[in-house]
């Protein structure tokens, strides 16, 4: 929206610039046809326009860069000096024109003519200089804000992908140790979250089927080091093909989930994930997940690294439009998050 208020800006400063120039003209040239005739009118008020806009331009281009410098004196000099010297110029003109043309005022008169009229365009055209400076500024200062953003969103999805490798790697190792069976089936899962990892999550956003894909499978590996596998569940309903999500966020929470439960060690433990995509746009993302005994009724002991590398990536790509909701109870830990989904072009 900014863009196109700028792009907007400029195209109609054109169109005003190119609108006022013509009513000088034309203006000059009505002033005068009633007396020498049109094509001398014309000639006189087309020199005089040309004439005008140079010193207005250049005015614009290389003086009031001086002021914007704070170099005050020197702008103040040289614009009074052009200034008086386009006045005189612009009177001796009046009064030495090529054909007969009836002199109605004096010297002094066409001299303060001239420069009031030149201080005139001088203001206008100063106004617009300091209205299109804020813009270009208000521009970069747009574009090193989304720098930024990109910077720091990097550096957090750098943290994040480690983290996330470093402790699923970590379970197939003790798995792999006693050559258990179940180790080629868990490289193959984690194998397919790597495919998406490094070839879908390089972009701003992914579409939410392969993000779910990918939480399947990391729940696979999860099941695979139960006996139990039921208490594992995972539903998600309405997503479409086109419906798109920042990656890494919600396999990380689920990644967070199977890390902090203790369906290993708890014949009754769960934990239950849910995907629904409401209002056509908008996704609400549950988990419930029972947790070991050692954590206690706050969430200091549930909270890490990849927790709040989500957090802080939620704030910086969301900033206002989502809503996260933690709380633990009964041994359970219950988290909501909604975030407005996008759609593919």
């Amino acid at each position: 929206m900014k863009d196109l208020a700028i792009k907007s800006f400029r195209k109609y400063s054109i169109i005003v610039q190119m609108t006022i120039w013509l009513i000088y003209l034309s203006s000059t040239i009505v002033y005068d046809i009633g007396t020498v005739g049109f094509w001398p009118a014309f000639v006189f008020g087309l020199s005089d326009t040309i004439a005008m806009a140079a010193i207005v331009y250049f005015h614009y281009f290389k003086l009031l860069p001086i002021l914007v410098n704070k170099n005050y004196f020197k702008y103040l000099f040289s614009t009074i000096v052009t200034v008086f010297i386009v006045g005189f110029t612009f009177a001796f003109l009046d009064n030495n024109l090529p054909f007969d043309y009836p002199i109605t005022h004096s010297y002094w008169d066409s001299i303060v003519y001239n420069v009031l009229q030149l201080l005139l365009f001088i203001i206008i055209s100063s106004m617009f200089y300091f209205v299109h400076n804020w813009y270009l500024q208000r521009e970069k200062e747009d574009e090193l804000k989304v720098e930024k953003l990109k910077a720091e969103l990097n550096f957090l999805r750098s943290q994040i992908n480690p983290h996330f490798l470093f402790n699923t790697l970590n379970n197939i190792y003790s798995y792999a140790q006693t050559g258990n069976e179940k180790t080629a089936p868990m490289l193959e899962k984690l194998s397919g979250i790597l495919r998406f990892m490094v070839y879908d999550c390089n972009s701003d956003t992914v579409e939410l089927n392969k993000e779910i894909e990918a939480i399947e499978n990391l729940l696979e590996i999860h099941r695979m080091k139960m006996s139990a596998q039921n208490n594992v569940i995972f539903h998600y309903q309405n997503n479409r093909g086109y419906h798109l999500v920042a990656p890494l966020i919600l396999i990380n929470l689920v990644e967070n989930a199977c890390k902090h439960s203790d369906t290993l060690s708890n014949k009754g433990g769960f934990i239950k994930i849910d995907a629904s995509v409401v209002k056509k746009h908008d996704l609400v993302f549950s988990i419930s997940n029972t947790i070991k005994k050692k954590s206690n009724s706050t969430l200091l002991n549930y909270s890490g690294m990849g927790l709040e590398n989500i957090k802080k990536r939620l704030k910086l790509l969301y900033e206002n439009d989502y809503i996260m909701k933690e709380n633990i109870e009964n041994n359970v830990y219950y988290l909501q998050l909604e975030i407005p989904l996008m759609r593919k072009r």
